[in-house]
């Protein structure tokens, strides 16, 4: 008799680019807030389609002494969209936040076939990793659509990338 559990937790989201036609370097901020100024956003741009974890809309809400005491989540952005608002900007500082970024290969979270920490790509010059732990970041069962662009030091952001999470629920008795 065999039993498994598909969780929505205990992976890390992983995201890599490089230069773009302006040649300017990926930006590395993670979390850029301020409450009164919507083009205040991260270069890392990140969404979901579905609330994560408890949805909260604190920003960088992620449990211990500072900045809040218990873990929160991420609030949805449904459908997607990178309008200049002031609640999509605070929702993507919120995702963002929870990220870390890497320009040395051999200091990423990846790791090659060889166990070698690595980019995935080559062609990457910055990776951005997430570990999404069950209190945080834990995303529901069903799908969830990621939404990504990335912006550089020059201020020009890409191209939107998209990825489907798929969480089974419990097939356990």
């Amino acid at each position: 008799y065999a039993c498994r559990s598909l969780l929505g937790f205990g992976f890390r989201i992983v995201v890599e680019g490089r230069p773009g036609s302006s040649g300017a370097p990926v930006g590395l901020a993670t979390l850029n807030s301020d409450p009164r100024d919507p083009s205040a956003r991260p270069d890392l741009q990140i969404q979901a389609n579905r609330d994560l974890g408890n949805g909260s809309p604190l920003i960088c809400d992620t449990g211990g002494p500072a900045p809040t005491p218990s873990p929160g989540g991420v609030p949805k952005i449904d459908p997607p969209s990178f309008a200049l608002t002031q609640e999509i900007s605070d929702r993507l500082n919120d995702f963002g936040c929870r990220f870390e970024a890497f320009r040395e290969s051999d200091l990423s979270c990846t790791l090659a076939p060889n166990g070698v920490a690595s980019f995935v790509s080559p062609q990457s010059t910055v990776q951005f990793c997430a570990l999404v732990s069950k209190d945080i970041l834990t995303f529901p069962p069903g799908d969830t659509l990621l939404t990504v662009r990335l912006r550089d030091a020059a201020g020009n952001v890409g191209n939107e990338a998209r990825i489907v999470v798929r969480v089974g629920s419990a097939e356990c008795p």
